[in-house]
């Protein structure tokens, strides 16, 4: 989808004790606008703190999704938004430079006020200009994937994730027990695009030290100073590889200050614990995008437009699409888990308990057998509950991705384009 060109825009926030300081401005303006809203540092950090708690715990918790859309609802958000939606006409662009707890929230996802325009992300004014300066010439051409890393949990798509870029890029993969940091660190030189597919791993106590799990070991924040990025968009598709401790002066410690350090014009980074299949499916249509010249933060907003309008029925059939290999692999019993968990969204409750009943019988690799059966088992109980309840007929047709837990995790920081 080509998005009509308009102004690309920008708002500062800043929070202090009393209220929130938002600075916009366009290229057409002489001064930024200054507009101030009541809402305090201690009351934001303790509404952030909240909402990331909901969306951290997704995956576990049943009423997870409803609490999480409750607070991106709520006015405090909303009054952070509504100055800078109103700002913006029609084809307009927008650089969000976050402050403080703001640097955890999806803002893009805020209520409407940002629908239907592209947004990016900076950590500050400066470091934007750092980022346009290496942006790199002319259209991307070539990638570098490493996926799906030996040695640790197998990821349920890995293979899928391993070929996103095929076909559209000239890309060079390293899977398995090649995805080792040698291998990334010496290859990633004339890459426009590196997409890393891994378990990503935040450090709290010492946020430098987190990383993406690779064959070798974990590859940190620290390793990632040393590679020479210029040029290079980094997608790190991991979970909460975009999550930064933030240090005194609004200074952020992370994956994605190291990766933006060494050069990278942006990062496509994760702001808590994604889906894995949604995640999968979203960077499919960003990659297709992409190689067809759209930038990055149009790309990204198509994706996950797309995302949102996926169906039961889009997923079970990009599932079957995966062919006889992933239904042979160590992966099969974790596919047929989502498979199960798709149809349980659709109210295919009869689909639901024979999914789980084959992944309890399917192949899958050691370290994670507890998981898949506890996760079939659950998931089996609850369609065997609604089934006996006699709760309507399945719908495929019902978008499963349209909460922003699925959609938003994923923020494009730094340049645009």
């Amino acid at each position: 989808m080509n998005h009509s060109p308009g102004r690309m825009l920008l708002a500062e926030y800043f929070l202090t004790d009393s209220q929130a300081v938002i600075m916009i401005a366009g290229p057409d303006d002489a001064e930024p606008e200054l507009v101030a809203v009541p809402h305090s540092l201690e009351r934001v950090r303790s509404h952030v703190g909240k909402l990331t708690g909901a969306l951290e715990s997704a995956p576990r918790r049943a009423d997870a999704l409803e609490e999480a859309s409750g607070l991106l609802a709520d006015p405090l958000l909303a009054d952070l938004i509504e100055p800078v939606a109103n700002r913006l006409g029609p084809g307009d662009r927008v650089w969000l430079v976050p402050h403080d707890a703001l640097h955890r929230v999806p803002l893009h996802a805020v209520g409407s006020g940002l629908e239907g325009h592209s947004v990016a992300y900076a950590p500050s004014a400066s470091v934007l200009r750092h980022c346009r300066n290496n942006r790199g010439a002319g259209r991307r051409q070539q990638a570098l994937v490493v996926a799906d890393p030996a040695g640790g949990p197998e990821l349920t798509v890995g293979a899928a994730q391993a070929e996103l870029l095929t076909g559209l890029f000239k890309t060079e993969t390293l899977s398995g027990g090649d995805a080792v940091s040698g291998a990334l660190a010496r290859r990633v030189g004339p890459a426009d695009i590196l997409h890393i597919s891994a378990h990503g791993v935040f450090d709290t106590a010492a946020p430098m030290r987190s990383g993406v799990m690779l064959s070798d070991g974990l590859f940190t924040a620290e390793r990632f100073l040393k590679l020479k990025l210029s040029g290079t968009l980094v997608v790190l598709a991991a979970c909460r590889s975009g999550v930064a401790a933030v240090r005194p002066g609004d200074e952020l410690l992370g994956l994605v200050r190291s990766a933006l350090h060494a050069g990278a014009p942006a990062v496509l980074v994760s702001l808590w614990t994604v889906d894995e299949l949604a995640t999968t499916m979203m960077f499919g249509h960003f990659y297709a995008c992409l190689a067809s010249g759209e930038p990055a933060i149009d790309a990204l907003r198509s994706a996950q437009e797309r995302l949102r309008l996926t169906t039961a029925g889009d997923v079970l059939s990009y599932l079957a699409s995966l062919g006889p290999a992933a239904a042979e692999s160590h992966a099969a019993a974790r596919l047929l888990v989502a498979e199960a968990r798709i149809r349980l969204m659709a109210a295919d409750f009869a689909g639901a308990a024979a999914a789980c009943d084959s992944a309890l019988k399917a192949p899958t690799d050691p370290t994670g057998q507890s998981a898949v059966r506890s996760s079939a088992q659950a998931i089996r109980q609850r369609a065997s509950l609604l089934r006996g309840d006699g709760n309507g007929s399945p719908d495929f047709d019902r978008p499963v991705y349209a909460h922003p837990y699925y959609w938003a995790a994923f923020v494009l920081i730094g340049d645009w384009y």
